[in-house]
Formats: C-alpha cells, structure tokens, sequence
C-alpha cells in the first residue's frame, strides 16, 4: 500500500484531499496542528493514522518519526493573515512566513530521508501568487509566490522524486455564502464560471500532480477561470 502524509489534514481542503486519496488506496498520515474539533472530524475517517504535527518547530515534528516510508507528501498547512503593509506587525508577517514556507521546508528535510524514489511532492500554493494585489494580502501573497519558487527549485534538485504545485482560487466554504459578502462576490464576479473552487476540485488535481510520473516543476491553477476573467 502506498503511504501519503498530508499536512493540515483537518482543513476544508485537507479533509477533501484525504478522502480522495483514501478511495484511490492509499494509506494517509493526517497532519493536525491543534486538538479540536477539526481534529476529531480527521480522527472519525475511517483508514487515516492521525499525527499531531506542528510545523513551526523541530520539536513540533517528532510525531512524523511514526512514518516509515514516503510516496506522496501534501504540503497544505497554511495560514492567513490579513493587513497593509503598513499596518503589519513584523510578528505576523514571520507567523505567514514561519508555516507557508519554512514548514514545508521543515516537513520536507524531515521525511527526504524516507521518500520513495518515485515519489513526489504536492504543495499547495495559491492563485494569490500569480494575481497578487486583492488587498490586505501583502504577506501572505509573498508566502505563497516563494512556495512556487521553492516547487520549482526543489523539482530541479531532487529528482527523480517530482515536486509540482496546485495553485487553488477562492474554496467554497460555508461562511463564504453569507449575504453580501464582499469577498465571495468578487470572486464570482470575475470568474469566467460565476462561481467558487470545490474542494474536491482541488484534490482531484493534487492527485493528478501526485501520480502523473512525467510531470515536475509545475504550478496547476484551479481557479473556475478568475486568472482569466
């Protein structure tokens, strides 16, 4: 059976992306930061090994010592934080900078040692990295345009094990659907399909990236057509 360790495994997008590959025969390694009540919905799926695993820290990785081999790693644990530059605490700024990036360097130095030879690497970027500028944003657009440069250093440096990018628009997700909100309704607006990205979506297309063996170094959006409206 092939292992995937997937990071954030308790998000909306996460949680998708287990299920995925838990019906394509995979065993996953589900990546929680927090106890709570994300966490318990991760735990309640049949088939999936859950690991608290923090990103920010050495310490904060032990429990991936639980993992004996590697085919598919799933960078998705992300943070969000919303400022102008001028307004932004250099706290927060490192807080996007400390998970969005150097956690995937983290998680990735830890488990290189057991990867699989063919195996690959999905990280999950973001359309802000490609169309920065929707406002408050600076840090984590920032954040999210070095992960794809760190997709496609890392492709050149570690093949043959392949390493792409997802780069997903704005997710559909419960809060989003209240009336007039601002952020959804400019996302539809300019979307070329009037409407937000699924989460199963996205997880189709980490998928893809993960088991197409002729494809490396690549960013895939999944935006319904925003980058082009």
């Amino acid at each position: 059976m092939r292992n995937v360790v997937i990071t954030g495994a308790d998000s909306t997008l996460g949680l998708a992306t287990t299920r995925l590959f838990l019906s394509h025969g995979y065993h996953v390694y589900g990546c929680y930061a927090h106890e709570g009540a994300r966490a318990a919905t991760l735990r309640s799926v049949s088939g999936v090994t859950p690991l608290c695993v923090d990103v920010t820290s050495e310490d904060g990785l032990e429990a991936l010592s639980a993992v004996g081999s590697v085919d598919v790693l799933v960078n998705n644990s992300g943070v969000f934080e919303s400022y102008t530059e001028k307004e932004i605490p250099l706290s927060a700024w490192d807080k996007v900078f400390d998970v969005n990036i150097r956690g995937l360097h983290r998680v990735v130095q830890r488990l290189l040692p057991v990867f699989a030879p063919s195996g690959a690497i999905v990280n999950i970027a973001s359309i802000n990295a490609l169309h920065p500028g929707f406002g408050k944003t600076v840090s984590y657009d920032a954040s999210k345009g070095a992960v794809v440069a760190y997709t496609q250093s890392l492709a050149a440096e570690i093949a043959p094990i392949r390493v792409n990018a997802v780069a997903p628009g704005l997710l559909d997700a419960p809060y989003l659907h209240a009336e007039g909100n601002t952020v959804r309704e400019q996302f539809e607006s300019r979307a070329l399909l009037g409407r937000m990205v699924k989460p199963e979506e996205v997880a189709q297309t980490v998928l893809f990236e993960a088991e197409n063996t002729a494809m490396t170094g690549q960013v895939i959006v999944v935006d319904c057509g925003y980058l082009m409206g």
